[in-house]
């Protein structure tokens, strides 16, 4: 009997669903980075998510009352929201 090793990929898709019943709410939001590691943000009254969506080159754009940040799917291996504003780093999703 053959085993195979099924591998999952994280797709622009996948985040952008994660992400989006985020807007509007508060909390933090930490996304786990093939070779970097740890990226967080906070969401904050004043730092709002506005909006996600993937580019036509398939990265994922991000967008906050106070700026953007473009992030690769590729690279990203999990991702945590926080609606808490503990310190602790919540559940991955």
């Amino acid at each position: 009997m053959k085993h195979y090793l099924e591998v999952m990929i994280v797709t622009g898709e996948t985040i952008c669903d994660l992400l989006r019943p985020l807007l509007g709410k508060s909390g933090s939001v930490t996304l786990l980075v093939r070779r970097i590691g740890p990226i967080g943000f906070e969401i904050t009254e004043h730092k709002k998510l506005t909006g996600v969506e993937v580019r036509p080159d398939g990265l994922v754009r991000v967008e906050r009352e106070t700026g953007w940040t473009v992030i690769d799917p590729d690279e990203v291996v999990a991702a945590s929201w926080n609606g808490e504003t503990d310190s602790s780093p919540g559940l991955f999703l």
